[in-house]
């Protein structure tokens, strides 16, 4: 019997005031999740292994069913690219002598994932933001013929796109995508100081030595890789002054475009000849998956599903001694607060209408390989996916009176996420770092091209001690702490602020697992319009 809106509302309120949710639980999962022992539990490694049999055990705990065809692991097939770092990129222009650019000084790249040697020579065309955004009127190609040339733009978009479509635009996968529609042979990504000041180029350096890692379609090709643009790089500052030498606009004055949002594309000058090394390797890392089936027999074929990746960086290059990059934030702390949702879940006195996934994905630092499989591949009917409630980086610096929660304006979730908020007595706050386009850089964003709303709910930045400065901790932890070993158990921890997210996180998905009807995307937003079911 279906139950009404309004029991379904009683169910929620009665289901979540019952629930504890334990700062000391989010401790002691991070602990282990996070510890030496798992080596940074980088995707294919045997410390990812550990981790994902440990998030097995816990679904198993807690009663939930195996999510992929009888086991708690969706194994996900990886080619992995490592670059060569003796890999060259030499600049020529007319009257100077040639410049060759090294691996790391200078530049980085991970390689072509379709070839072990790479050989791109072209012009240079300055393409702003590489973007084309035809709602908005804004095209950054409009007067360019980058045909069989080499494109170089700046990472982000325009500062004056509503959020979602800056969101969209800026992803590195829509980029290269657009270049290659447009012809391009190459691209070489720019950075604005600013940009480099929250994200320090040794740690892009230690980072991309590592590789990446592309899934395999049935028919062993690489999925996201654009075979035109099929091995682009990145230019640090140094590099790009080397660029732009000789330019009717000097860097100086294109950085300042770029900042105002309003860059004037150029041919430039220079020839590039790239010749990129890389080895492939084969490897597999699963996805783990948990159903806790919902009670309602019309419903319980519809599921709302709760993600958090597994996967860290894992080894790198010694940092201050240190070469593990534990990622206790990142991500053991959405993996943490994701069991005690879970847990939650079990010990209500009756299931939610709807079916619960929990799923814990592999290859996030990758570019968000594993939940970009199971969307392409989910382990239940796609038209059942209903929204997805994303946990990922919980900064729990301090406690905070405020939490945010990044989507909300897209989909009718951000409505009950309102509510919830109203509910428990906190503060829903914008994205504090509207510069680095989370909503595209975690793991709902392949559920919201697949046409599924979604949410992602991280830490506020209004701290409960008013002496604290939460926006300026938050800051300091991006750019000294960020993919680094010193995010580990050892810096200061406030675990209330995980339960908090867990808390919040759990009454949000028991209040759409019981509603009527499944949420939808807001009139005329535009990722709806763009990815939305019709």
């Amino acid at each position: 019997m279906r139950r009404t809106l309004t029991a379904a509302v009683l169910l929620c309120a009665l289901g979540a005031s019952a629930q504890t949710f334990r700062p000391e639980a989010i401790r002691g999962h991070m602990s282990f999740l996070a510890h030496d022992l798992l080596e940074g539990r980088a995707t294919g490694s045997r410390g990812y292994a550990l981790a994902a049999e440990y998030v097995a055990a816990q679904y198993q705990i807690h009663g939930l069913e195996p999510g992929a065809g009888g086991s708690y692991f969706q194994t996900v097939p990886f080619r992995r690219t490592i670059p060569d770092t003796s890999s060259t990129i030499t600049l020529t222009r007319a009257g100077a002598a040639p410049v060759t650019l090294r691996f790391g000084d200078h530049f980085t790249t991970y390689g072509d994932p379709l070839s072990t040697h790479k050989v791109v020579e072209g012009d240079v065309v300055f393409a702003g933001f590489g973007i084309t955004a035809p709602e908005r009127k804004y095209d950054d190609y409009a007067k360019l013929d980058v045909r069989g040339k080499i494109v170089a733009i700046y990472s982000g978009a325009p500062k004056n796109l509503p959020n979602a479509v800056r969101a969209h635009y800026a992803s590195s996968v829509t980029k290269l995508e657009n270049a290659a529609a447009h012809g391009a042979i190459g691209l070489i990504t720019l950075s604005t100081p600013v940009d480099a000041a929250r994200s320090p180029w040794e740690r892009t350096v230690r980072q991309t030595k590592l590789g990446t890692m592309n899934w395999l379609r049935a028919d062993d090709t690489p999925a996201s890789v654009f075979p035109a643009v099929s091995a682009p790089v990145s230019f640090n500052g140094a590099a790009a002054e080397l660029l732009f030498a000789g330019a009717r606009t000097n860097l100086s004055e294109v950085i300042t475009s770029i900042e105002s949002g309003a860059p004037k594309p150029f041919a430039l000058p220079t020839r590039v000849r790239m010749e990129l090394g890389a080895r492939h390797e084969s490897l597999q890392s699963p996805n783990v998956v948990g159903i806790l089936r919902g009670s309602d027999l019309a419903l319980r074929r519809e599921y709302v599903v709760y993600s958090a990746h597994l996967d860290h960086v894992g080894i790198t290059e010694p940092v201050n001694g240190d070469s593990i990059n534990n990622g206790a934030l990142d991500n053991a702390s959405g993996i943490a607060a994701m069991l005690e949702i879970a847990r939650a879940f079990a010990a209500l006195p009756e299931r939610p209408r709807r079916s619960i996934i929990f799923l814990a994905t592999t290859g996030e630092e990758k570019g968000l390989r594993g939940a970009d499989y199971f969307a392409n591949n989910p382990t239940v009917p796609l038209d059942g996916l209903v929204a997805n409630i994303n946990i990922d980086q919980i900064l729990m610096l301090t406690r905070t009176r405020d939490l945010v929660a990044l989507g909300g304006e897209t989909n009718d979730i951000g409505d009950t996420a309102e509510r919830v908020a109203r509910e428990m007595r906190i503060e829903l706050s914008p994205d504090p770092f509207p510069d680095e386009v989370f909503f595209v850089r975690s793991d709902q964003y392949p559920f919201v091209k697949k046409g599924i709303p979604a949410l992602y709910v991280t830490a506020g930045y209004k701290a409960v001690d008013p002496a604290i400065d939460a926006q300026k901790r938050m800051d300091e932890w991006m750019r000294a702490r960020y993919h680094s070993p010193s995010d580990d158990m050892s810096q200061p921890l406030d675990f209330a602020e995980g339960a908090l997210v867990a808390e919040f996180d759990f009454r949000l998905g028991l209040a759409l697992a019981n509603a009527d009807a499944r949420p939808r995307w807001r009139p005329g937003d535009f990722l709806g319009e763009k990815f939305g079911r019709k």
